[in-house]
């Protein structure tokens, strides 16, 4: 039961990062490695050393990569190595404002089709805004789905897991909007 809670204390709250950019899905993949090798029949290709992948905003890079097809031409894409690591600019919703997720693990595996990335051992999660650590989580298993924004955090071997999460920004008196700033005048209105 307490398991339970502290899952879905931490999904509320860590329900604020990012949703992946959304054009992203339609842009090729590249895969950079050292070697490279493939299995036509099953749809089965591995590469190995340094490899980069990259479509559209979103960035992985690791010591192997195994991606599978399946028979709808979804990828599914396994990453491993000391420090695997994911990175996807989310959706621009505020001007000014460019938000990434970065997550890392010694294992993410990333489904195509439904967006959903899970991180394995030593998985951490952060959401930054211009460069700046906005929000961080960190567990033994992260599953996030990048088209939901979900996430859910289980706990390390110590059976915690932790976030971090920002406080709301301070609003600036100069930038209030017409509607809630007060203006000085020297005559009464009627209602």
């Amino acid at each position: 039961m307490k398991k339970w809670f502290i899952t879905s204390l931490v999904l509320a709250l860590s329900s604020s990062i990012a949703l992946a950019d959304a054009s992203d899905k339609e842009k090729p993949i590249s895969v950079e490695a050292t070697s490279f090798k493939a299995n036509q029949v099953d749809q089965i290709a591995t590469y190995s050393g340094n490899v980069v992948v990259r479509q559209g905003t979103l960035k992985m890079t690791g010591a192997k990569l195994i991606i599978t097809e399946n028979a709808k031409g979804y990828r599914q894409m396994e990453l491993t190595g000391k420090k695997a690591q994911f990175r996807q600019r989310r959706d621009p919703s505020t001007k000014g404002i460019e938000e990434w997720f970065e997550a890392e693990a010694q294992r993410i595996v990333y489904e195509e089709a439904s967006g959903i990335i899970t991180l394995y051992q030593n998985a951490k999660v952060a959401r930054t805004e211009n460069g700046i650590v906005k929000d961080q989580t960190e567990g033994n298993r992260i599953v996030y789905d990048s088209h939901r924004s979900r996430t859910i955090i289980q706990g390390s071997t110590s059976g915690r897991a932790s976030t971090v999460i920002a406080p709301r920004n301070k609003v600036n008196p100069d930038s209030e909007t017409p509607a809630t700033k007060l203006n000085s005048s020297t005559k009464i209105s009627a209602p």
